[in-house]
């Protein structure tokens, strides 16, 4: 087996962990959108908090 570097294992955990929360989240909206932003944040594609409307009141 290769050798995995640090940042590979820690991907991994990462992934591991929002794999391990899926089903807890269930259908709320608000834990869908923090999963689906962890793994886009992971794999780059987003920017933290890049388009969410933060409430004001």
């Amino acid at each position: 087996m290769a050798e995995q570097t640090l940042s590979d294992r820690a991907r991994e955990a990462v992934l591991q962990a929002i794999v391990k929360a899926a089903p807890t989240v269930g259908n709320s909206p608000a834990g869908i959108r923090d999963l689906a932003e962890a793994y886009a944040l992971l794999e780059r594609d987003l920017l933290p908090v890049a388009g969410v409307v933060q409430n004001k009141t």
